[in-house]
């Protein structure tokens, strides 16, 4: 996505599950997280002990939140979930140059590798 989630893979570390891993494992539990949290800042928006400054900056953050969970959505339902579905294997032996664009939008582009 556009920086609001990211994930670091070796790819020694590598496996054909390690995609599944990270969308169950990491993705979705920071979707939650951020909706917890996107609670927590409607509590504030509607607390009437709450100052106007804070309900102004609880609802900035509501803002916030409510892009990034629709960005993190869209990143699972048209990368990260169909990429879990294939479980790619990868052969180390063949090198970054080949494996790297075996996942596409997934990874961040870096100049000589996804050209």
């Amino acid at each position: 996505p556009k920086g609001s989630f990211n994930a670091l893979v070796y790819m020694h570390r590598y496996r054909p599950d390690t995609v599944s891993v990270i969308l169950n494992g990491y993705l979705r539990q920071y979707r939650e997280k951020l909706k917890a949290h996107k609670s927590h800042q409607e509590a504030i928006e509607r607390n009437p002990g709450a100052s106007q400054s804070e309900k102004t900056k609880a609802l900035k953050e509501v803002d916030r939140i409510n892009k990034v969970l629709a960005e993190l959505k869209e990143y699972e339902d048209e990368v990260l979930y169909p990429l879990a579905t294939q479980q790619i294997a990868i052969d180390l032996d063949n090198g970054v140059k080949a494996n790297y664009p075996r996942f596409g939008e997934a990874l961040k582009a870096v100049k000589g590798l996804s050209e």
